[in-house]
């Protein structure tokens, strides 16, 4: 979601505020999806007003339902933790949990992984313990209603895993992850990566990679992703998870899954664009992937745009050879466009570029 975007929700929230008023109940809908877009596009303290001024009015009008309720302090409770604001996201967590137990009740497994979300605040907000006994409790209601040896019990194995690993309870922390790993896919998510689940799948083998090979740090923030069910909607976006997502992208490409490597570099762009800016070299690295791969596809119109995307940043980047590349890529795609005058001219100036670098060096 775009600055664009929310842009456009916010005129159209206007509309509805001189038709209907400041307090109608006929606000709620375009107000929650401009706290999402607000949020997607991190204008936090904006997206923060519109979810409490939608949470007053679905007190006023919708007391009862509680679905809805739970679901606008859920998406209160995410946009303050991604902010760090701990205290201030508990509340909204706890409040979340209660509904759901009025919901579907006080051990039925979806309370349990609401308990979870309030386990992950604990757990950046340094208290171990209670975010320990929360997973904890998950992980023995999963094994009683899902089996000892589902996926979701291997899960809550991982959560454990990490935590004990914080606390530095090196023996419990190795039995969890030994019973994540034989519980958990092998690879990445299966051979297709077409929507978040998806990707959701992959990001969390690459938690267990990281988490093998010592890498703690990284191994907490993708299995936070990957458990993330929102973040196709928020996207709270963080440089270990872009870089990843690149990565898987090169991954699927390599091995001619061109559908799977296309969702992942626009992925990938998506959340470099949003956590670097849009001048950002590694912005320049997903799109000129992305448009290689189309090229390659022989979808050249589209493909042009993130070609001249790249060429642009890395031409104001400084590092000519880079820039040369993006030209020589540029030009091809071009070329198959019958912009040959275009073409030539990218060309032209890759080359001397060359030139000038090889004489130079």
């Amino acid at each position: 979601m775009s600055a664009t975007d929310a842009a456009e929700l916010r005129k159209s929230l206007e509309i509805a505020e001189k038709e209907y008023g400041q307090k109608s109940e006929l606000l709620i809908e375009p107000l929650e999806k401009l706290a999402y877009a607000y949020h997607r596009a991190g204008a936090y303290d904006d997206a923060e007003a519109c979810f409490k001024r939608v949470l007053l009015l679905k007190e006023t009008f919708q007391p009862a339902n509680w679905q809805s309720m739970l679901d606008i302090y859920h998406g209160l409770a995410i946009l303050l933790r991604v902010q760090n604001r701990f205290a201030d996201a508990e509340p909204y967590y706890l409040k979340a949990i209660e509904l759901s137990e009025r919901l579907v009740g006080a051990s039925h497994p979806d309370t349990f992984t609401r308990k979870n979300y309030l386990a992950g605040l604990y757990f950046a907000w340094g208290k171990y313990e209670m975010a320990r006994n929360l997973v904890e409790a998950s992980y023995k209601v999963y094994q009683a209603t899902f089996g000892e040896n589902s996926e979701v019990v291997g899960i809550a194995a991982m959560g454990l895993a990490l935590i004990c690993n914080r606390q530095g309870r090196g023996p419990d922390a190795a039995n969890y992850f030994k019973q994540a790993t034989r519980l958990l896919p092998a690879g990445p998510g299966g051979a297709v990566i077409l929507d978040f689940q998806d990707l959701a799948a992959s990001l969390f083998f690459l938690a267990k990679e990281k988490y093998k090979q010592g890498m703690i740090e990284q191994a907490e923030v993708l299995f936070r992703y990957s458990l993330l069910i929102e973040t196709d909607r928020l996207w709270p976006g963080h440089p270990i998870v872009g870089d990843n997502v690149q990565l898987l992208g090169d991954l699927y490409r390599s091995q001619a899954m061109p559908v799977q490597a296309e969702f992942l570099y626009r992925k990938a762009l998506e959340i470099r664009r949003a956590v670097m800016g849009p001048d950002h070299l590694d912005v320049a690295i997903s799109a000129n992937c992305l448009g290689v791969l189309l090229c390659d596809n022989h979808r050249y119109k589209e493909a042009e745009p993130f070609l001249l995307e790249a060429c642009e940043i890395r031409k104001r980047a400084g590092f000519p050879p880079v820039y040369a590349n993006s030209l020589r890529a540029y030009a091809g795609c071009l070329r198959h466009l019958d912009r040959m005058d275009e073409a030539n001219e990218c060309e032209q100036k890759a080359r001397s570029i060359y030139d000038r670098y090889n004489q130079s060096s």
